[in-house]
């Protein structure tokens, strides 16, 4: 399976925001040297991936600035919604009612894997549940961090509070819950 490196890059950035340029050393430190020499220099937005290096860069994450945790992941999500969807991209989030970016999500989510697809249900006007299925490689950083932008693009839509979780994840499938307050 494959992820854009569009993924990648706003993730490393999404580290050197919240982390400053010591939590990026350590974390590209920590990544199994086959990974660094994939993303060193620099990542290439548009070019796929193996899930594989965003997979281990979770866990070089989590085993870093993360103390041992996943919770990182999350945050690192919401950031990295930020620095993907700016500038043109927050002007048509404002405009777009909550289940038009249901829909985004699930474009969204296409154009970042080569496989798999996010389908939601139980949409309410405050919260939503969903599920991705279909994807191979996985980990509980990643779903983590997928529920993390979940949570930005709400909030970049214009909830005044939002919140995401990732469950039952799997390497190949995980649930979503997401609420908000317009």
């Amino acid at each position: 399976m494959l992820f854009k490196g569009a993924g990648i890059r706003s993730l490393l950035i999404a580290i050197e925001r919240l982390e400053g340029a010591e939590g990026l050393a350590a974390v590209k430190a920590a990544a199994p040297a086959g990974v660094r020499a994939r993303i060193e220099p620099q990542v290439l937005a548009s070019r796929q991936y193996p899930v594989e290096i965003s997979a281990a860069l979770q866990i070089a994450v989590r085993d870093t600035i993360g103390g041992g945790s996943w919770e990182i992941s999350h945050r690192l999500g919401v950031e990295a919604a930020y620095i993907d969807f700016k500038g043109i991209y927050r002007v048509f989030l404002r405009a777009m009612d909550y289940g038009s970016v249901w829909n985004r999500i699930e474009r969204a989510f296409a154009q970042y894997n080569s496989q798999g697809s996010v389908k939601w249900t139980d949409r309410t006007r405050t919260s939503a549940r969903g599920q991705v299925t279909g994807v191979i490689g996985y980990n509980d950083g990643m779903w983590s961090s997928v529920a993390g932008r979940v949570q930005g693009l709400l909030l970049l839509s214009g909830a005044k509070e939002a919140s995401a979780r990732a469950f039952d994840g799997t390497p190949q499938s995980c649930s979503f819950e997401a609420t908000w307050r317009p």
